[in-house]
């Protein structure tokens, strides 16, 4: 009687811990639970501990309460100033509704192929707005320009705050609260050009580089020319100084000259006027000379009378 009893305990006590095996279940930090019985969904728990459901009747199902990665894959877009670029973007997703989210999506390999179609259509219409410059350029990093006028262009093209303006287009552009999911975060991981416009991006960026040097040469050329003209005036100054003193030297030694002359023409008349005949004899008489005078001038008598003049000389000096 004692072992029936003691046996009869003991498959109570398995039926028991079988039972409680069967409806216990544990929630982990990062995890909620969706409850179904026969295939539908009736609980959702979202806090962690230990939890009881309907043995063999109820099963749970276990989804992700933590932020979820989407990778999605590079796509060819054109911008709104007509650049095909390659564009590829990541974002973060959660499950914000269990209940709506396995109804609708089930589990989270569908919940990615849905982002994959949002973001994707979101991402073409937000590029399709915006120019190139905004996708690329984060105006908050601080750019040295090489000249004044990149620095104007740049300033007139970029809107806003560039590449963050569009991200949080695109995220608000996703509406996923129908499939009890919410994308918390967008970003743009890499921009490029494709192969058809990339030679003529090149192209266009060498014509840039040369039209700044050609700024550059010209700016050089403007001042070669300022400092030759300062340089030009100053030696004109320098020379008009000189001979202003030049003149005003010749002009004291001309002065001097004649007051010199004067005085000598003073002192001894007829000794300088022996000393101007012969400057005009020098000047006259030459070999093949030949002169017609009277006899009564004085260059005559000087010519054929030598004595006399030498002695006029001589009682001169």
């Amino acid at each position: 009687m004692k072992n029936k009893i003691a046996a009869t305990l003991v498959v109570v006590l398995g039926l028991v811990a079988v039972g409680l095996y069967a409806s216990a279940y544990i929630v982990e930090e990062g995890q909620q639970v969706i409850v179904t019985q026969f295939g539908k969904p009736v609980a959702a728990v979202d806090q962690a501990g230990l939890n009881f459901k309907s043995p063999f009747i109820q099963e749970i199902h276990y989804l992700e309460k933590r932020l979820l990665p989407w990778d999605g894959a590079p796509e060819s877009m054109q911008t709104r100033d007509k650049k095909r670029i390659d564009i590829d973007v990541w974002a973060r997703w959660q499950i914000v509704d269990p209940m709506t989210f396995y109804v609708k999506v089930r589990n989270e390999i569908r919940g990615q192929k849905i982002l994959d179609d949002l973001v994707d259509s979101a991402v073409r219409d937000v590029v399709a707005r915006h120019k190139l410059i905004d996708v690329v350029r984060k105006s908050n990093a601080e750019l040295v320009y090489e000249s004044e006028e990149l620095e104007r262009r740049a300033g007139d093209l970029v809107q806003g705050r560039g590449r963050d303006d569009v991200e949080e287009e695109i995220l608000s552009g996703v509406d996923l609260d129908e499939y009890g999911m919410a994308l918390t975060k967008v970003r743009i991981k890499r921009v490029n050009y494709v192969a058809s416009v990339r030679r003529a991006v090149y192209d266009r960026m060498i014509s840039e580089r040369l039209r700044i040097a050609r700024l550059y040469d010209s700016e050089a050329i403007e001042e070669q020319n300022k400092i030759f003209g300062q340089t030009q005036k100053e030696l004109d100054q320098i020379e008009g100084a000189m001979e202003k003193e030049a003149a005003e030297i010749r002009g004291s030694a001309d002065a001097r000259v004649i007051e010199l002359t004067a005085q000598a023409y003073g002192q001894s008349p007829e000794f300088f006027e022996f000393l101007r005949r012969l400057e005009v004899f020098e000047k006259s008489l030459r070999e093949d000379t030949r002169l017609i005078l009277s006899t009564k001038s004085e260059l005559f008598r000087s010519l054929t009378e030598p004595d006399e003049l030498q002695s006029r000389s001589t009682a001169t000096q």
